[in-house]
This record gives C-alpha cells, structure tokens and sequence, in this order.
C-alpha cells in the first residue's frame, strides 16, 4: 500500500461485514487522488513469478506475516466455537494454523457442504424444476462491450469465445463445480419453437403477447434438453470455442437436426472432412434462420479448484442496431433481459466497464426499471483501462461507498487483460495488476487500494458462491413441497394411463357386457325416465300449451260503414286527440251527429279504425310463415307463437272476406283454420330444442357409463373407438326420431282434424267462458269509462267471489244489451279450443315416441351393437382385432412418455433434495480432533447457522462467512 494512504480495516467485533458499496453506510473517507498519483512503494505482495499459485474458490491463508512497515491487510480466516458464545479470533499465517488439525478439517468440511449446495441447486435447475419452484440464479447482464464475455470466462473457468459476435445471440447458462476431474458438457435447451411469420419481422411484431419473435413459448411437456458435446481437455481452448460456436449456430437454425453441428475433433475425421464441415457451420452462421433466440446453451463445467456456481449470462443490451430491418431486435434482447432480471429468485450481476461512464449504461436502467438493484451486484469490469483522470476514478470511488449507483450486494472489481486464453495467466496478471508488483501493467490509483478485498476474479467467485448457497438454503423447504406437489399430481395423472391387462380378450369382453347391461337398465330405470320427464317433457309440454292463439276481446273504437273516408287511418292532431275514459260521452260514441248506446249501431255497424281491406292470409303470407307441406328448418331460437294478437275487428273482417254468399251468418271452416295453423306452426323450434335436449341427456347417461364400464382401458384404442361408435348410434336413433316427430308436426299443423269432439267441446266451452267473461268487463268499463287493470284468473277466485261475480254480470247484460261480437267471441273460443284439443293429441304422441319408442329401442339393440361394430362377434376375435383394440393411440403414447420422464426428473429431484438433507444432517453432528462425535470442534466462520433456538428439530438453514473479502 503506497505510504500516506488511511489503512481501511474491519471492526474485530464485527460479525456482518457489509458489501461496499452497498445500502449499508459505513462512515465515510474523503481520499484526493492527484491525476498524475502513480503507486509507491512495491508491496509485499508476491509477483507473478514468485506468488504460489491461486487459492481455491473458497479462499485461503497468507503464507506471509503481518508487516509493520509496509502495513500490509492480513487476510485471515476466524476460527470459531459452535457452543460457544463469543467469537474467539485466532491470530496467525497460515504455517501457524496449518497446526490444528479441527480448523483444516472445518474449512474443508464446509467447502464439502458448499459443493453439496451449489451441486444440489444446479441439479435441480439441470430438471427444469424451476419452472414450478423457485431457485435461485445468477443472471449476468450488461451492455454490448462492457467486458461480460471475459467475465463470464473467468467465472466460468474456461476460455469461450469473444470474436464474431459469437455467445451473443443466446442465452447461455453456465454451471460450475468442483471435481476431480475437469469436464465441459455442452447442451442445448430448448423452450421455444421457432414459428417464423409470413412477412418480415419488425418492430410492430414485438408485443406483451409475443416478446422475442418468431420464437413462441413450448408447454412445460414439450421442451427438450438435447446432449451436444463433451470436452475433457481444459487447455484446448480452440476446441472450446469450435464446441461453443457450433451449438449456437445450431440454436439458430432449429429447423436442421442439432446433430448436424456438432463438431468433429482431430483423429475423429480427415481434415479435409473437419474442414468442410466448419465450411458449413460458417454457411449457417452467415444466412442463420433467426438473429437471436431465446433458447439456451447450456454448460457443464466441472474441474479442481472451480468454484460453487450457477449463472445465466445474457447477450448485451443495445440501443440502436446495426441495420434498420433489424430494430425488432433492440427491443427482443430487452425483453429478454428483463425476463430474467424480473425473477425475484435470481440474483443480477451488472458488468460496466471502468473506461466508460456508468450513467450511460442501458442494462442499469433496466435493473432499476424491473426493482431489482436490491438483490444486484455491479461488477467493475476492464480496470486495467480506467482512463487516467481524477475525475474518472472519483465517480466509481463514489459507487464503491455506496454514494452513487448503489446495488443492494455491492461492487466487484476486476481487470482481464490481454487475449491470452490462458485463464492462469490471466489471473496471474490481474492480481499483479491490484497489488502493484514490479510487473504489473496499466494504470491502478492507489486510491482503491481500501477496496482490496473486492478486487479480483477469486474474490467475486468465492462471493457468489456463497451467496447462492446462502439462498438455495432459504428456499429449499419451500422448494421441497413445490417438488413433491408436483410429484404428487403427476403420480395421480399416470393413473389414468394404466399398463395394459393381462388378458386383453377377457377383458374387452367383460367390460362390453358390463356396458350393455348398464345402459340397459339405466335407460329403462324408474330414475332415469323421472328425470327425463321433470327436465324435458313437463317443459315441452309447457310451453306448447303457452303458445295457444292469443286474442284482444277489449271494446273497439266505431265509424261509420257509410263513410268510406273514415276508413283511413288519423294521425293524432289538434283536432283529433283520443279522448281519455274520463272525458267520452257517457252512453255511447258520437258517430256522425248521433248517438250509439252501447256502442251498438244499426245496419252493418260500427268497425275499428283500420284497413279493412287489407288480406290477412294469403298464399304469399303463408308461405312466409311456413307452409306445413315444406320440410321444416327450425330457427334459432324457439318463439313465443304468433308475434301479435288478432282483435274482435281482425277476426271480422276475416269472416268478411271468407263468406259464402248466400249464406248469412255461416262462418266456414276457411275461418278457423289459418288462425289456428299460424300457432301450430310455432311448435317447430320447441320440438327441435326438446329433440336436442332428449339426446344431450341420453348422451351423458351413456358415455358416463362407457366410463365406469371401462375402467382399465381408457387410454386404449377400442376406449376411443367405442366412443366414436356410441355417438354415431346416438346420431342415428336421434335422426330416426326426427323424423318421426316432424311428421307429427306436419301433420298437426296441416289443417284441422279430430275425432274427440268430447274433449273439443269441453275445451270450447271452457275457453268461450274465458273470453267472454273478459269481454264484459271490458264492455262495462267502456261504458262506465273505468280503467280495466288485471283481471283475475277463474282459478284464482273462490267458490263464493265467483257466485258474487256472476249475480253482478247478470244485472250489468241487461243494461248492456246483446254483445255485437259475439261471432268473433265464438270463433275465437273455438280456435283455442281446438288448440288444446290438438296440442295435448300432439304432446301425448311426442312423450309417447321417446318412452315407448326411443327408449325401448336402445335398451333392445344396445347389446349386440358395440361387438358387431367391433368385430367380436365371434367367438374367439382374431388376433390382429385384439391388438389393435388394445393398443395405444399416439396421443395417449405421447402423453404417458412425458409424464413418465417429468416423473423420473422430480423423483430425481426428490432424491437430490434427501441426499442433502442427509449430508446436512451428518456435517450438523460436532466432531472431536481425531474425527469423533464432540463439542469442542472448531469451525471457521463460513459456517452454517439455523434459524431457532436449538440445534435439533425443525430448522431452516442459513449460511452465513467471513472470507479474505469480509462478510457475505
């Protein structure tokens, strides 16, 4: 450290060192750094020749001791008694405590655990099971240039590639561990199907619905996982970054096999063949079928001294793109960065580079945008070209104590110089480069020598590490009963896919018998005919008798036959108001100049203000309604019979027009008919809702019991194909019975036919004492000038009120006189009549089609129809019948395998999760010095604690560690 500099050091008590830079204020130091400061003296610190090599992930001790003179940062690790209640720190290098054998074994044993976590974590988001539980993840993101590549190399521990826009196009996720042995499994994943549109993407195409086209998201059942490559040696770096290439080139072009592009090593193929297949992958490179997706590279890097992680490292942000037709492409790799950054499990790493200024950094304002820069990490990246300016290196001193930019987890610096893919000479130059040896390269202000403990690759690595174990912990209960939830739901989904029977000819037969007989008996049952008849026939037949004609039986306004002007319609004026009850004349209407006492008039009488010229039924008229002789096409909705009611002057003149001469006072038949056949003809819709609802019950009654008949052979073909044979059987008695029923109906609404004359005249009679008792109380309101209201139905009168009601009626005829419509009364209380009369006939015969006819018809048939359709009518079915009625169909095979292979990957998971619970449980059991069960064991303050007052029961672990950099 150069002299004159303030010597930053941690407070000894401290137990929870905050992350520089971070929410957490410590106090501040003002430090000047002159533009042209340049470092002192050398420092101790070892050089790239004589340094030993670099600690492991987790951090080591310093072979050297503390010098006074050169007051140098001892970077030590606390020892600390679990039952104890204080930390007790232990001074020394690491020759020193090289002695205690329990503090070794302590850092070894929680490097062992952290391994367990950071394995176990990445195991599960190897599963997909990320996709219904929550894990967490590190997401590294940062503008185009901002040194993410190099990083990523560097966390990573292997040398990828940086050149020709290579690694940028996808997301890459990255898991890193310890072994023995080093290894790089390559591996595509595939989330997306590419669905590319008919026109060329643009801008307009980027929406809510669609983020990143012409990429369209998989369900969780279809997406795939496809091994690439595997590489064994580390120091080939041009194998990696070929491996690399291709799988990405093969990402982007999904419509060619992945197997297409993987890459042949040397002594595998000729060269000439390795070349020209690299010639290829350069073709596809070139004139890819997409620029970008979302679809991911996976990697696998295992190897000695790597450290614990797991990370996404996303393609840089860009404002503006190199060519117009490619815009759509600015906003695609937003959407796709703020994807992951709006994961609340997922912790951000921000690389900015230290050559450019933070404020125009587009990946901070998105982390800021999505809420996330409490759980972000900013990484300082490119320090060895930080320009040379007191200006520049105040505003990242300001970053680092937290006074601009502040991220929740602080700040990180490192410094990848050169293009060596050499990762251990790279990390030999950076630490030269942070401790100012002899031969160090590039400008380093002696101003951050305070910040020494977040400089370097190692550093960092060993924080992340720590940190995502630290959260895997906490959600790992969490986590648990999402797995087995899921297991659970899946397990009871496979239920449905049974294994095929032992004996599929017995079986098939039992289950066809069973079936018949339950159809049988289900269709003939007492319950089953109730239903029916609550639900569909009491209905029908309501609403049949609702639609009888209609008529208006009120007393009629008057003219004067003679006058054939008063025949045209008056429009309301000053002089032709229509008078109120309370102002007519009382006795009668004014008809030119004279009275009319009761309404009543000599001659041929008074009629209403209307056309009586106009034709009420006429060929064109009936044809429009519907003619009976036509076949019947029902309209959508069922009606209410005929849209308006015919009055006391309609029926007249109706009898008018139809008069024979020469026979006064005979109302033919041509009078009835048509006002009874245009109610009739409103029965067609009715019918055809009553059809449809029949069969919707017979439908569900039937293919609820193919169900429960089949119970072991669902998700075989003869399931699949008895129910297609059932709805045609269905089809075809509904059809049947169609036209049974429509031929009633024609028929009923043809003309008018009974022999029942008893029932035609008790319904007459019945409705003609309907019609006239409203039509005197009308005649005597008009006389009165009363308001007539509602009128009470006969039935709703008792014995007593209808007695009163007849004595009064009695004496108000007399003063009334003879009722001048009493023919249209009479044929209105026929055409009811004779409706009741007809429609109950037509009721009776539909009710009696189903129960005695459709009904019956089934419960006979439904034995034999499914063998015959089958082909099992004999005896011994022929094999090849057998086997295809028992086989699976390619949706159910489909079906079965994903659920199979999602139930392997969480009894995976579910086994990952147990075996660490166990090792958890082992490491929590305190060991002595010589490996035994104690509680004097020393263990370093990378530890785990619990939540909870006691070491047994229930717990949530949560790891907590003082390493060379501070506290995580």
């Amino acid at each position: 450290m150069a002299r004159g500099q303030p010597l930053i050091k941690r407070e000894p008590n401290s137990s929870s060192l905050r992350a520089i830079g971070g929410s957490r204020q410590t106090p501040a130091t003002t430090i000047q750094t002159a533009p042209s400061e340049t470092r002192g003296a050398r420092s101790g610190a070892p050089s790239v020749d004589t340094r030993p090599p670099p600690p492991s992930a987790l951090g080591s001790f310093d072979d050297e001791d503390e010098d006074d003179d050169d007051e140098c940062m001892l970077m030590e690790v606390k020892p600390v008694k679990l039952k104890s209640e204080a930390h007790h720190e232990i001074p020394g290098s690491q020759s020193m405590q090289a002695s205690f054998i329990g503090p070794n074994r302590a850092l070894k044993d929680f490097g062992q655990k952290l391994k367990d976590i950071n394995d176990a974590l990445g195991e599960l988001q190897a599963r997909g099971i990320q996709h219904f539980a929550s894990l967490p993840e590190l997401v590294l993101v940062g503008d185009q240039s901002s040194g993410k590549s190099s990083l990523m190399s560097a966390i990573a521990g292997l040398s990828l590639p940086r050149s020709s826009g290579t690694c940028t196009r996808c997301p890459i996720h990255i898991r890193v561990s310890r072994a023995d042995e080093w290894s790089c499994r390559v591996f595509l994943k595939q989330d997306y199907e590419f669905q590319p549109p008919d026109h060329p993407i643009t801008i307009r195409d980027v929406t809510k619905a669609n983020k990143f086209p012409p990429w369209v998201k998989l369900d969780s059942n279809q997406q795939a996982r496809h091994e690439f490559k595997t590489i064994r040696d580390r120091f080939d770096s041009e194998e990696i970054e070929t491996v690399l290439r291709c799988a990405q080139v093969a990402i982007l072009n999904p419509t060619t096999s992945h197997r297409s592009f993987i890459p042949k090593t040397n002594g595998e193929v000729s060269e000439d063949a390795r070349q020209q297949h690299m010639d290829f992958i350069a073709s596809k490179e070139a004139n890819a079928e997409s620029q970008f997706s979302p679809n991911t590279v996976a990697l696998e890097v295992t190897g000695p001294d790597l450290a614990d992680l797991n990370f996404y490292d996303l393609p840089g942000v860009f404002i503006t793109a190199k060519r117009s037709e490619d815009r759509f492409l600015e906003r695609v790799v937003q959407n796709l960065t703020c994807e992951y950054i709006s994961r609340k499990s997922a912790i951000i790493l921000w690389a900015v580079p230290m050559n450019q200024d933070a404020e125009n950094s587009y990946a901070s304002k998105l982390i800021r945008e999505m809420g996330a820069g409490d759980r972000c990490v900013g990484v300082m990246t490119k320090a060895d070209l930080l320009p040379n300016e007191a200006q520049a290196s105040s505003s990242w001193l300001s970053m680092l104590n937290g006074q601009a930019h502040r991220t929740g987890l602080g700040y990180f610096i490192t410094s990848r110089q050169g293009t060596d893919p050499d990762l251990d000479e790279q990390n030999k130059l950076e630490e030269a480069f942070f401790n100012g040896t002899a031969d160090s390269t590039g400008y380093w202000p002696n101003a951050f020598d305070q910040f020494k403990d977040r400089c370097g690759i190692e550093k960092l690595k060993s924080f992340l590490s720590l940190k995502l174990g630290e959260e895997f912990s906490k959600v790992l209960p969490e986590v648990t009963r999402e797995v087995n939830k899921r297991l659970h739901e899946v397990t009871l989904r496979l239920q449905t896919y049974p294994d095929p029977p032992a004996n599929p000819e017995m079986e098939i037969i039992t289950s066809l018998a069973e079936f018949s007989i339950r159809v049988k008996d289900r269709v003939m049952h007492q319950d089953f005919v109730s239903q029916w008849s609550s639900q569909m026939a009491e209905p029908f037949k309501r609403v049949i008798l609702s639609l009888k004609p209609k008529f208006k039986v009120n007393e009629p306004e008057f003219v004067d036959l003679n006058n054939p002007a008063s025949y045209m319609r008056k429009r309301p004026g000053p002089d032709n108001v229509p008078t109120t009850p309370s102002k007519r004349p009382r006795g009668g209407l004014q008809v030119n100049g004279g009275q009319v006492n009761g309404g009543q008039t000599n001659g041929d009488g008074p009629v209403k203000v209307e056309e009586l010229d106009r034709v009420v039924f006429t060929p064109t008229s009936q044809r429009r309604l519907g003619s009976p002789n036509t076949s019947f096409t029902p309209s959508s909705t069922p009606g209410r019979g005929p849209s308006t009611s015919k009055n006391l002057m309609e029926i007249r003149s109706i009898i008018r027009r139809s008069a024979i001469p020469g026979q006064p006072g005979l109302v033919p038949t041509s009078v009835y008919e048509p006002l009874y056949t245009e109610a009739a003809r409103s029965w067609g819709p009715h019918l055809e809702q009553f059809i449809a609802q029949t069969f919707g019950l017979l439908n569900r009654e039937v293919m609820q019991t193919l169900d429960s008949a089949f119970p072991n052979l669902k998700n075989r073909a003869i399931y699949t194909i008895s129910k297609q044979l059932m709805a045609e059987f269905l089809d075809c008695h509904r059809k049947e019975l169609r036209d049974q029923l429509l031929l009633i109906y024609s028929l009923e609404s043809h003309r008018l036919f009974t022999l029942d004359d008893e029932s035609l005249a008790r319904n007459k009679a019945s409705e003609k004492k309907i019609l006239e008792r409203h039509r005197h109380i009308h005649r005597w309101a008009h006389r009165t000038g009363e308001n007539v209201g509602r009128i009470s139905k006969i039935e709703e009168l008792t014995e007593e009120e209808l007695a009163q009601e007849a004595l009064r009626m009695q004496k108000e005829v007399r003063q009334l006189g003879a009722d001048p419509y009493d023919q249209e009364v009479s044929v209105a209380a026929y055409v009811r009549g004779y409706y009741l009369t007809a429609a109950n006939r037509f009721i009776d015969y539909v009710a009696m089609h189903v129960m005695s006819g459709l009904f019956s018809r089934i419960s006979l048939v439904i034995k034999t129809y499914l063998p015959e359709k089958l082909g099992l009518n004999d005896r011994h079915a022929a094999p090849e019948i057998l086997d295809r009625l028992i086989s699976e169909g390619p949706e159910t095979a489909k079906m079965r395998m994903a659920l199979m292979a999602e139930k392997e990957k969480l009894d995976q998971a579910m086994a990952i999760i147990v075996n660490l619970e166990k090792r958890e449980a082992a490491a929590a059991t305190p060991r002595n010095d010589n490996g035994g069960a104690g509680g004097g064991a020393i263990h370093p303050e990378l530890s785990m604690r619990t939540n909870g007052n006691s070491s047994r029961g229930d717990r949530t672990p949560i790891y907590s560690a003082t390493t060379a950099y501070g506290e995580a």
